[in-house]
């Protein structure tokens, strides 16, 4: 039986563009920038190939195209008016637990976002480092600011590196979404379901956010 999709006419430009873009976060996610093709991420939307390449000449043009539009997402999902920005840096717990279960939530959505910054960092390239240049590093700084505030608030170890508090609260909010098919097999528990995802939430914010 094929099971190749029968390509399609795009009729909305621009939604067009962000099924592919969508649809090339998932394949890089699951095969990496080598193994995955600009055919099959044409496949996985039915869109014909010569449609892809009319946006977007070479397939690391797509990747970088592909990721900008993940921190976007992240940045539109995870959003806080200008006046929370500035209290959750100043360390604000009320604004911090706020922002976590935004995270949370978008980290359930959009499990492809841990998933491919995995599969780059195994074997970091110039690519991924443009990458970061271009799409991570003021929020690390942003999120360095916080994590000292809330040292200095007493919420986190004053000797612990903002580093590892930075990645052990990515890692909680990630990792049950990113490994979901591991959860399912070796638990018998749906992550993804809605009520397991308020449950995450709940956790990580009783675990991180105790005052």
């Amino acid at each position: 039986m094929n099971t190749v999709a029968r390509p399609r006419k795009a009729k909305d430009p621009e939604r067009s563009k962000a099924d592919i873009l969508q649809a090339a976060l998932e394949e890089f996610a699951a095969r990496g920038f080598d193994g995955a093709t600009v055919r099959d991420i044409a496949n996985r939307i039915g869109l014909s190939h010569g449609m892809i390449r009319y946006h977007y000449q070479t397939k690391e043009q797509l990747w970088f195209a592909a990721v900008e539009f993940l921190f976007k997402r992240l940045a539109e999902e995870t959003y806080l008016e200008p006046e929370k920005q500035a209290r959750l840096r100043a360390g604000d717990m009320d604004v911090f637990r706020e922002w976590l279960r935004r995270y949370v939530r978008y980290c359930a959505m959009h499990p492809e976002h841990a998933r491919i910054l995995f599969q780059e960092s195994v074997s970091p390239t110039p690519r991924l480092e443009k990458a970061i240049r271009d799409n991570l590093q003021r929020d690390h700084r942003h999120a360095v600011q916080t994590v000292e505030a809330l040292k200095a608030g007493g919420h986190f170890p004053a000797d612990a590196p903002a580093a590892s508090i930075i990645y052990i609260l990515t890692g909680a909010c990630q990792n049950l979404f990113a490994l979901a098919a591991e959860a399912r097999i070796s638990m018998g528990y749906d992550p993804l379901s809605p009520e397991a995802i308020d449950a995450h939430a709940n956790a990580v914010i009783k675990i991180f956010c105790r005052d």
